[in-house]
């Protein structure tokens, strides 16, 4: 279920632009907008969208572009659109009280990533200070458990990893503390790894913190010949590879791991306070989930190429994207062809673009 950012002109001298984030013909957010893209180090005043659908019916449409991400953080809509340029934009929605009467009322601006970076606000953490408690589990196993300060622990037999952070009595964050040795051990039993990192990645919030260099698992002198540096690299990297969500930090020693445990442990909780609080109404429907596109279109071109080895003519690949214009596939299939991953075999509309492996085999 793709997501389209769709930009259509309205008529309206005020705000002539229309711009909408679609799902299936379903609006999850829509405003109107003084110009369809701002300037540079700019922004675009907008206000929600408050057109029925018979009126939308004699809009025009401008540009309908597949999303790559969509995203709420804080008080903005971070957008990520399929296209080499004006990919990257955010909507930032504030809620202001009146100054001479009881009430509030809102602002739209729409900004571009350039224009973010230049606000007086870009090296602000996104988070907040929280008056949440901080309720810290350790592991009844733990012999020499990290210390939390101004938190509540308590000790109890964990179903995954050796810390977790408690919200309304329910496990929220969980991290797996790994000494060198301990690590070192598990290169032995890597199946049972695998499976302990698949039941922690189940939580909304995981990590795997090593008390440990990374360079240290590739020093033959630490390895002292147990395993080759190679098995080394290639193992961490595999872990990383076969359980993506979860990251794995090479926090150095015992005293800089506690330290990160706990500054993760009380983002999460700055984030839990944050949603709790979170009343704006971003969407013009129920609130949705991040969403990221799994495949863009320049690899669904390549791999719609590769499955077809008597190649694909440009009019072939618009009807298997119908969502993509000719101009941005035929600007995909130039950039292919430059990189040496296709070639156009004809001319002009008759070309029949062809996936580089194929063509070695079937045009010699």
């Amino acid at each position: 279920m793709s997501l389209y950012w769709i930009v259509e002109a309205t008529g309206n001298p005020r705000f002539p632009v229309r711009i909408a984030i679609e799902q299936e013909g379903h609006t999850l957010f829509a405003v109107r907008a003084q110009d369809a893209w701002p300037v540079a180090n700019g922004h675009v005043f907008c206000i929600r969208d408050p057109s029925h659908k018979e009126e939308r019916d004699l809009f025009r449409e401008l540009e309908r572009v597949p999303v790559l991400q969509f995203d709420q953080f804080g008080k903005s809509l971070r957008i990520t659109l399929d296209r080499p340029r004006k990919k990257r934009c955010e909507f930032l929605i504030l809620e202001k009280k009146y100054k001479h009467r009881e009430g509030t009322y809102e602002q739209i601006f729409f900004k571009t990533q350039a224009g973010t970076l230049e606000h007086r606000s870009r090296s602000r953490v996104a988070l907040r200070p929280t008056n949440l408690p901080m309720i810290v589990a350790i592991d009844t196993m733990e012999r020499y458990p990290w210390k939390f300060p101004r938190a509540q622990v308590e000790r109890r037999a964990l179903p995954a990893g050796d810390y977790a952070l408690l919200v309304k009595e329910k496990i929220l964050g969980v991290v797996e503390r790994k000494s060198y040795e301990n690590l070192l051990k598990d290169f032995g039993e890597i199946a049972i790894l695998h499976q302990k990192l698949r039941e922690l990645a189940t939580y909304p919030y995981a990590a795997v913190v090593v008390e440990a260099d990374y360079g240290d698992f590739l020093d033959p002198k630490r390895l002292k010949g147990r395993w080759p540096p190679s098995h080394g690299y290639r193992v961490l990297s595999e872990l990383q590879v076969m359980h993506p969500k979860l990251p794995i930090i090479f926090a150095r020693t015992r005293k800089e791991a506690n330290l990160w445990t706990y500054g993760y442990f009380r983002a999460i909780l700055k984030r839990v306070q944050r949603e709790e609080e979170s009343v704006e109404p971003f969407m013009a429907a129920e609130p949705f989930p991040a969403y990221t596109f799994q495949e863009r279109l320049e690899d669904r071109i390549l791999s719609l190429l590769q499955s077809n080895k008597d190649g694909l003519t440009g009019k072939e690949l618009r009807a298997l994207c119908p969502e993509a214009d000719s101009s941005r596939i035929r600007s995909i299939l130039q950039s292919l062809r430059k990189r040496g991953l296709v070639e156009g075999i004809g001319s002009r509309a008759s070309t029949r673009w062809i996936y580089r492996d194929s063509s070695r085999n079937e045009h010699p």
